[in-house]
């Protein structure tokens, strides 16, 4: 991505409302992300649409099947060429292929290694890089309710993760205020003791407690959440900031008009290339 300037792009999930959107005006966003929730074909059919708006593709937890199932790898590959994308971005998943799936079942999970889940998400990476032309981001997620399973959600062990892998890092607000309040770390601290420098992409929606905990539920952003990404752009400036947000298309225009005032996201499609 060649920057006419180094303000970051705005982004946003695409989506049915931010369509609607951008049929009235098409400086709402910079560019719009899009995963595995869509099919390639239909990728395709909404770029054909948005010609002149870049495509940033998140491939979200098809890591834990790259190095082991070709049909994956050859679905990044398709949706990287049909997008167009900068970089592409994953979840920073030590799972199993399938124990998502049971944990959604409420089933038993056996206590993971953190040794070998990092040893395993590493070879995987490295998997993805050499499938790959682009860049590769990690993006760091929250912890399970669960016992023994937020270690992948540490500072240090995403620092482990960043060094060795060698990638860069798409910092994920939303799940760095989840993690630091399910570890009892203020959120300064916890954005303290990662790697900032290796910050490539932001996204940003609204936590919401819930049941007395703190869930990441991409409702619309908040004071706390404008303020949190204010401080980091203020110590970084990422290659794009990208709002998840797709419920409510008044509230996904006031969101996008907030975030464009802010200091550093006020550039248009219009004077950024990729």
């Amino acid at each position: 991505m060649n920057a006419v300037n180094k303000s970051p792009l705005l982004t946003a999930d695409l989506s049915e409302i931010l369509l609607d959107l951008l049929s009235v005006d098409f400086s709402v966003v910079d560019a719009v992300e899009v995963g595995p929730w869509f099919t390639a074909a239909q990728i395709s059919a909404y770029h054909r649409k948005l010609p002149d708006l870049p495509f940033i593709f998140h491939a979200s937890n098809l890591i834990v099947e790259v190095g082991e199932n070709s049909g994956a790898e050859d679905s990044i590959k398709e949706y990287l060429a049909c997008t167009e994308s900068p970089w592409v971005s994953v979840h920073l998943s030590v799972w199993e292929a399938g124990v998502l799936d049971r944990f959604m079942r409420a089933e038993q999970l056996p206590l993971p290694d953190p040794d070998k889940a990092l040893a395993q998400l590493l070879r995987r990476l490295d998997c993805l890089v050499g499938l790959v032309r682009v860049p590769v981001l990690i993006e760091n997620i929250e912890p399970l309710p669960l016992e023994g399973y937020d270690f992948w959600s540490q500072p240090e062990y995403i620092c482990r993760v960043l060094e060795q892998s060698g990638c860069g890092l798409l910092l994920d607000l939303g799940h760095l205020r989840v993690s630091a309040d399910r570890l009892g770390i203020p959120v300064e601290t916890y954005l303290d003791r990662l790697p900032l420098e290796r910050i490539v992409e932001i996204h940003v929606s609204g936590p919401r407690r819930r049941g007395g905990q703190l869930l990441d539920l991409h409702e619309p952003m908040q004071a706390v959440d404008y303020h949190l990404l204010e401080t980091l752009l203020s110590r970084q400036t990422p290659r794009a900031v990208t709002l998840e947000y797709t419920q409510d298309r008044e509230k996904l225009s006031k969101q996008l008009g907030h975030l464009r005032r802010l200091p550093g996201l006020g550039v248009t499609q219009s004077e950024t290339g990729v």
